[in-house]
């Protein structure tokens, strides 16, 4: 049957996912069941990992407190209805950024000593859970440098003795004391010293901790990113701070004293503006004192020497209104000193002050000008007794004020309260070790399918679909054997020219074979051919185990059948020194004699015992009238032959054969390197062939002997 190649182009307008082969993901599919060992292994590899990482991450307890913020106004509910319609910030934002302030955040970090740390060591304790913990009241170790050494390379070593005994070990592993709980140390260490002060600690003897001291604004800085506050709905003027941490007790510890900060700053601020004001009018009270008690002196004097001075109803009209115009000059002169303090002198609220003054002015001069008209004796007791007025309603005015202020300072309560303080939580929030230990497992599983995913694309490039090898080869393909699990406790299973076919008849693998002598039986043996030569691309494709179980099934039809071993270079079939097809072409035995009999009508022929030039052997004429004298004495001659892409044997022999049978393995193969197989034998005039697909993977099955060549050193050559 002469086959001509018709090659054929993909359709360039066809679309890429048209393209695709539909089966790939059955293809993965059956993939990953064939390995389901893999998957399995790296599932519980990932599901180990998984638990080691659930035991190394520390426990963390997530606490909360809640505020309350009192923004009631003096605007009243028509206010708060326009903020909502202009969808005003509320006033929770900004206390939200006062809770998280260094002000607040440093004093806590002070008041419960957060800058020393005492991390525990041993990797050993962490995956057991069974590590210490240990707190700092005081830690300062000698100044950078002073050791002389990089500070980063510092390790502080406490090391637990007893109960309520631990030993401090310096970088240079010396021991510098043993120390109890509660008490302070200082050692001198060259010119400087160490000072610790350790508070408490739950720990096993033998137990280690290395201790750091950071600066108070880092670890308030740390707090920052670590606190969160936020107003639980909108308006609703009620704030939660969170905060997680490794011990619960601290935990609960650093929430309280954050909301007491923040309320007592809050307290603070609000009788900050009352505190000022009380201090200026302290500051101003002796002098108006003075001033009264000098007008009241001076009045009593005059009235000594001048006697009684009887004063008329308009004299007394311009002292009372005298009086009451001063009073109140004073009182803005008092405001404006106060506000100079917060605002410059062009301020509006500075300028109408000033025009407060200047009017008061010109009406204290009207009045002045009345009271020169005055007898000169009234006009002077009517002086005296205004400064006396004045300075007494000053002073009087001056000692309520303070008086006021001093309750206000007393009873200032601030807009905060604490609604719910934060309470310890024995049990922690994270991790969740069950749902790491998942995600290991499904990690393991994930990477897995992953990995099978990539030696699928790695190993699955090649062609698969018997009809696209037809359509672009225009070669028939005869058969599609699949893998196929060989039992090893199969008879004569280890043996170099194990037959399966004679082994288990039944097996899958063997049945398709059937199915290719039966095609060979039409299309070769019928039309009177004999010599059958099957070659493959590469080793491993599982061409002789295709050739031998043939000629096999071939014999088992009452044939006498030769299988011939011409793979003289790297040849798996026969034993060392075992003499065959090269000891006959030097003329070193006969066919009959070095024929080995399988039984059943098949025989073997093998390689030989030496081979110094393979390649000429083959495409010598002793060789040629060996295949002669076999077709002359068997009914069928099968010739098994090297790899065709490595050496140039399988050409040679091709010109001897009556039919070609090229094995290819599954989605091993380029279109392009089975068509240069094809090529090769068209040219060597062998234009009866056919193609064996073979290793195909079907139903999750495996093909588990080994059949591979070890061409190694051809390649190198």
């Amino acid at each position: 049957m002469t086959v001509t190649p018709n090659n054929k182009q993909q359709n360039p307008q066809q679309p890429f996912f048209m393209q695709v082969n539909t089966g790939d993901s059955f293809d993965l599919l059956g993939n990953i069941l064939r390995h389901w060992k893999l998957v399995a292994v790296l599932s519980i590899v990932g599901l180990l990992a998984g638990t080691v990482a659930s035991r190394y991450v520390r426990d963390s307890f997530d606490n909360k407190t809640m505020l309350q913020l009192d923004t009631k106004s003096k605007s009243g509910k028509a206010v708060s209805d326009f903020g909502d319609l202009f969808d005003a910030k509320s006033p929770a934002v900004a206390e939200i950024h006062l809770i998280k302030s260094l002000s607040v955040l440093m004093p806590v970090v002070e008041q419960l000593h957060l800058n020393y740390m005492a991390e525990p060591q041993g990797i050993v304790d962490r995956l057991m859970r069974r590590e210490g913990r240990m707190d700092l009241d005081l830690f300062e170790p000698p100044k950078a440098g002073m050791l002389g050494i990089d500070k980063k390379d510092e390790k502080w070593i406490a090391v637990v003795r007893s109960q309520d005994t631990y030993e401090l070990f310096s970088p240079m592993g010396q021991s510098l004391v043993v120390g109890k709980v509660g008490e302070t140390y200082r050692i001198p260490m060259g010119a400087d010293s160490v000072a610790i002060c350790v508070r408490a600690f739950s720990a096993e003897p033998g137990q280690s901790f290395r201790l750091f001291r950071s600066s108070v604004l880092s670890v308030a800085e740390g707090l920052q990113a670590a606190i969160n506050a936020y107003e639980k709905e909108k308006n609703s003027n009620i704030l939660e701070i969170s905060y997680s941490g490794r011990y619960p007790d601290r935990v609960a510890d650093v929430l309280n004293a954050v909301a007491q900060a923040y309320v007592r700053q809050n307290v603070e601020m609000r009788s900050a503006e009352a505190e000022k004001s009380l201090e200026f009018l302290e500051e101003q009270l002796p002098s108006i004192k003075a001033k009264l008690d000098s007008s009241e002196r001076l009045l009593t004097n005059y009235r000594n020497k001048m006697g009684t001075v009887d004063l008329g109803a308009e004299a007394k009209g311009t002292l009372e209104r005298q009086v009451e115009l001063k009073t109140q000059l004073l009182s803005l002169q008092q405001q404006y000193q106060e506000k100079a303090r917060l605002f410059k002198e062009d301020h509006p609220a500075m300028q109408a002050l000033l025009q407060q003054q200047q009017r008061l002015n010109r009406e204290i001069g009207k009045e002045e000008s009345k009271t020169k008209k005055l007898p000169i004796t009234q006009q002077d007791v009517l002086k005296l007794q205004q400064d006396v007025e004045i300075n007494n309603q000053l002073y009087t005015s001056v000692l309520n004020n303070i008086q006021q202020l001093r309750v206000v300072r007393a009873s200032e309560i601030g807009n905060v309260r604490v609604v719910d303080p934060a309470y310890i939580h024995e049990k922690p929030s994270k991790p969740n070790r069950k749902k790491i230990m998942a995600a290991g497992l499904g990690g393991g599983f994930a990477f897995s399918v992953v990995l099978i995913y990539l030696l699928h694309l790695i190993g699955g490039r090649g062609v698969g679909s018997s009809s696209e090898i037809e359509r672009e080869t225009g070669v028939s393909v005869y058969a599609k054997i699949p893998k196929t699990q060989i039992s090893r406790k199969l008879p004569g299973v280890n043996d170099k020219r194990f037959i399966l076919a004679k082994a288990d008849a039944e097996d899958i693998a063997i049945e398709k074979v059937r199915t290719l002598r039966t095609a060979l039986e039409f299309s070769f043996l019928e039309e009177g051919g004999r010599v059958l030569m099957v070659t493959g691309i590469v080793p491993g494709a599982g061409k002789s185990f295709v050739s031998l179980n043939l000629a096999y099934l071939f014999a088992k039809q009452n044939k006498r059948v030769l299988f011939v071993d011409a793979d003289l270079r790297k040849s798996r079939l026969s034993h060392m020194r075992e003499k065959g097809v090269s000891d006959i072409l030097i003329n070193n035995g006969k066919l009959e004699d070095l024929v080995v009999d399988m039984g059943e009508g098949f025989f073997f022929l093998p390689k030989g015992s030496r081979a110094p030039n393979p390649g000429e052997m083959v495409s010598s004429r002793a060789f040629a009238e060996l295949i002669d004298e076999c077709k002359s004495k068997y009914d069928v001659v099968v010739i098994d032959t090297p790899p065709n892409s490595l050496v140039s044997d399988a050409q040679s022999i091709a010109k001897l054969a009556d039919f070609g049978l090229i094995v290819i393995e599954y989605k091993k193969h380029s279109m392009d390197e089975i068509q240069d197989v094809i090529d090769q034998l068209s040219i060597a005039k062998l234009d009866k062939k056919a193609i064996v697909l073979n290793q195909c993977l079907q139903d999750g099955l495996g093909y588990g002997y080994d059949y591979r060549y070890r061409y190694d050193e051809i390649k190198k050559s």
